[in-house]
């Protein structure tokens, strides 16, 4: 994750921290099926330095209800479902409260932690709502702003490549009196020899590396055709 994308996340997060905070919420996480394991992913804790952001639980062990859920569901303390909750997500929460949450790009569901024996809402506020959709529509942007410039680099790249191709293939052309397909038959019949990318050998001939100059024109010219 790049340096943005973590500062956008941390930004969002505070909005969430105060609203979990006055709920007096112990932990705020999302579990969503992987496989044949439940992947939980914290987004919150008041205990941050002990808590994994991310963890795995196995499908079998949790019931239908906890994945899934349509509509809030209370859990209590002495309920299986809490127990094994507390044991994977937060030792400090004794009872939890989960719901359905849509998020990107399937529904997950979410999960509020809590130090009573019995929650103490029976609903997704909507502060913590809102600060939830507003970290996930942040964590959405960062990380379509991260691939956009991966996208772009690499469209840079190509182009970069392209055109030192080109200007090899015009030295080549000066140099060795060949027309333009057979210098490029060159350059790919060389570059798989060598074992390198196009570009790479193109840089070499443009910038005068690797031997590939009129003085040389006789031993690397034979088989090619002369330019008309």
């Amino acid at each position: 994750m790049e340096k943005e994308h973590e500062q956008a996340l941390a930004s969002a997060s505070s909005g969430l921290n105060r609203a979990a905070t006055g709920l007096g919420a112990e932990v705020i996480a999302l579990l969503e099926t992987a496989g044949s394991q439940v992947q939980v992913t914290t987004l919150w804790s008041s205990a941050r330095d002990h808590t994994t952001p991310q963890r795995f639980i196995e499908l079998r062990r949790l019931p239908d209800e906890a994945i899934g859920a349509c509509a809030a569901t209370l859990l209590s303390a002495g309920s299986p479902l809490a127990a094994l909750l507390r044991d994977s997500i937060s030792r400090c929460s004794q009872s939890f409260l989960l719901f359905p949450w849509q998020g990107e790009p399937k529904a997950l569901t979410g999960v509020i932690g809590f130090r009573e024996l019995e929650p103490p809402v029976g609903h997704l506020p909507e502060p913590v709502a809102e600060n939830l959709r507003l970290l996930g529509w942040t964590d959405w942007s960062a990380r379509e702003i991260v691939r956009l410039r991966g996208e772009l680099r690499t469209v840079n790249e190509r182009l970069a490549g392209r055109k030192l191709v080109e200007r090899a293939k015009s030295t080549l052309q000066a140099d060795l009196s060949i027309n333009e397909d057979s210098a490029y038959q060159y350059l790919r019949s060389l570059s798989r020899r060598r074992r390198i990318t196009l570009a790479a050998l193109s840089a070499e001939i443009v910038s005068g590396r690797g031997g590939h100059s009129p003085s040389v024109s006789a031993e690397t010219g034979r088989g090619l055709t002369k330019a008309t």
